[in-house]
């Protein structure tokens, strides 16, 4: 893997140190290229949204192939709370001893939707972090045989403690749950195997480590499950052929996850196109070694400074690294003013590499953040 090759990708970081990915990621130039195309061809009344609807198709099977899925296992949704609301919906009302399993500091797309099924009469298991993390154990010494779906974040959003998604998955198949991850901060950022990690659904935005765009996201739906779902919002998405069920009477639902496809947002669909196959093209794997190495090389820059940040074993770490300090303002000052960009959260700098980073920038910024 060539860098000058992806950074020739990424010409708007030039003079800009970007590690805050977990939020949004830096826009490609083919993902920008696709919708200045967009743009230009609506604008003189020639947008084809077929070809739209095509890439959104081609997206899904190039985020599947991610993930080690089929196209078939997967719906495109707008956003995470949309796929936790799906499969929220499908849940029936509660019978005695009913419940869910959750981290109590979940992220709210992977946390509302499963609190709402306290209306059902759903006791909703929200599980105390210990420390600053939840680790597998706590949530499965909470869950019996009456629970019905344990939710977790592969990737939690501020800590970036990495979730042991196999052990959570023997845990749901022992009480014969269901197991939906959130995979925003993972998908593009770690290596993900629904299959392996026996996961039941995988719900992910593409505007972080998949180099997307506000408005695309996919939800995995193991192949054995998508014949028990019920689409929440179907329209003409979600039919067996799509271009022929515009209009009524009948109904003839697609047998794949496509039956839970929201209409699609085709220029975001477009840049999603256009930005994964630039994962592709340099391919997942050293793709993901890349931010493997990158995010070591950032802990041991930290640590070469004297600044404290959040470690996990290895198993559990990932390409965000959540450092304490006791004056955020006063450092995102500093690196605001050096062209850094991270973010705050829980009182703590954000720092969130991904493959586009340079070894330099992260030395650069860990002297910034210990004040040189």
């Amino acid at each position: 893997m060539n860098v000058s090759d992806i950074r020739g990708l990424f010409p708007g970081l030039k003079d800009t140190i970007y590690l805050n990915t977990a939020t949004m990621c830096a826009g490609c130039t083919p993902a920008r290229q696709a919708y200045e195309l967009a743009l230009g061809r609506w604008s003189a009344g020639r947008f084809d949204w077929m070809e739209a609807e095509q890439a959104g198709d081609d997206a899904r099977g190039m985020f599947a192939a991610i993930i080690g899925a089929t196209a078939a296992d997967i719906a495109i949704v707008p956003a995470v709370s949309t796929a936790a609301g799906i499969v929220a919906a499908n849940l029936p009302p509660a019978g005695s001893g009913e419940n869910i399993v959750v981290a109590e500091n979940e992220f709210a797309s992977n946390y509302y939707p499963w609190l709402l099924l306290r209306d059902r009469g759903y006791d909703v298991r929200a599980v105390a972090a210990e420390g600053d993390v939840v680790p597998a154990e706590a949530l499965t010494r909470v869950a019996d045989g009456g629970t019905r779906l344990i939710a977790v974040s592969a990737v939690h959003p501020v800590t970036g403690f990495r979730a042991d998604l196999a052990s959570l998955s023997r845990a749901a198949a022992d009480s014969g749950a269901w197991f939906f991850v959130d995979a925003c901060q993972a998908a593009g950022a770690v290596p993900l195997d629904v299959a392996r990690d026996g996961v039941d659904f995988l719900a992910t935005a593409s505007h972080k480590f998949l180099l997307g765009s506000r408005g695309m996201g996919y939800l995995y739906v193991r192949p054995g499950l998508i014949d028990r779902l019920r689409p929440v919002v179907p329209g003409w998405k979600a039919a067996r052929l799509p271009l022929e069920s515009f209009l009524g009477p009948d109904m003839d639902l697609s047998p794949t996850a496509s039956k839970l496809d929201s209409s699609l947002a085709w220029f975001p669909a477009l840049a999603d196109q256009a930005a994964l196959a630039v994962l592709h093209r340099f391919g997942i794997g050293p793709v993901l070694e890349r931010n493997a190495r990158l995010a070591l090389y950032l802990r041991n820059a930290l640590e070469a400074e004297g600044v404290s940040f959040r470690s996990f074993p290895e198993p559990h770490r990932s390409t965000i690294i959540s450092v304490p300090v006791d004056d955020p303002d006063a450092v995102m000052a500093r690196l605001r003013h050096a062209n850094v960009v991270v973010s705050v959260r829980a009182g703590s700098i954000r720092l969130a590499t991904h493959f586009y980073n340079l070894e330099e920038e992260l030395v650069r910024v860990a002297e910034l953040i210990a004040g040189r």
